[in-house]
């Protein structure tokens, strides 16, 4: 899908991987409306974006909150009378232990990465089936999605269910008649972001903001359904999910810390 002179709606974009998608989608004469919590990083991002041609609308609110979801598409639908592509790119989650976590902890971490991603996708998808040109829903979402993580228990979880949920939506806009509308989700790798910066998880083969949105609008441009990136730490995600159990899991508590 080309990426260029489209209107554009980038959640969680006040820093790390949102920023960079934002800031290398700026190069193309787009319109990009961004969203987060915190206003001056917000803004510091759509001062980037503009710096390279684009114009940039930041949209400062919480994502927890439905009625500010269906806001802003209606604002920009409002504006530009459609949307053509939307990364949903809310989430994250520190170490946890699923022996010692407190309930409240868990379901904070499903509601920071499912639950945003829900409360964009109904109004978005409202909006697209009425579209009639390909537009595109992305997901910023894991390679730690497909199996059990050590540290991540409730962080992978979490973004299991974004992939099967859109997995599923996927299918049945096809059913229904809806081939317009694209879903993808993105499954990055380790990514040097101020959220995993220094969080004690292991992080081999990781890379950099920059390097993961040029893996990012790559799948834009394929119409990729799932991107998972890079080459050498999606190789060994395969490789887990067909290995015997027992051996994936010792070599994944070969990683792991004996205190976290």
């Amino acid at each position: 899908m080309d990426y260029t002179n489209r209107v554009i709606l980038i959640t969680g974009a006040s820093s790390g991987i949102g920023r960079a998608v934002a800031v290398a989608l700026g190069r193309y004469n787009n319109d990009i409306f961004i969203t987060a919590r915190r206003k001056r990083l917000l803004d510091e991002t759509a001062k980037l974006v503009m710096a390279h041609g684009s114009r940039c609308y930041p949209i400062v609110g919480d994502a927890l909150d439905e009625a500010y979801c269906a806001s802003v598409v209606g604002h920009i639908v409002d504006k530009f009378k459609r949307i053509d592509i939307a990364l949903l790119n809310i989430g994250g989650g520190p170490p946890s232990n699923t022996l010692t976590v407190s309930a409240k902890v868990v379901k904070e971490c499903m509601r920071s990465n499912y639950d945003t991603m829900i409360n964009f996708f109904c109004p978005l998808i409202g909006q697209m089936k009425k579209q009639t040109t390909k537009c595109l829903i992305a997901q910023t979402n894991s390679l730690a999605t497909y199996f059990g993580i050590p540290m991540q228990g409730d962080y992978t979880a979490a973004k299991a269910a974004g992939r099967i949920f859109l997995e599923t939506a996927r299918m049945e806009l096809r059913h229904f008649g809806y081939k317009h509308v694209l879903i993808q989700t993105i499954h990055p790798g380790f990514v040097d972001t101020e959220k995993s910066r220094n969080d004690g998880i292991p992080e081999p083969n990781v890379i950099s903001e920059e390097k993961s949105a040029e893996y990012i609008l790559k799948g834009f441009r394929k119409e990729w359904l799932e991107n998972r990136f890079p080459a050498s730490m999606s190789a060994a995600v395969r490789f887990g999910r067909i290995v015997p159990y027992g051996f994936r899991t010792r070599v994944l508590l070969g990683e792991t810390p004996k205190d976290y």
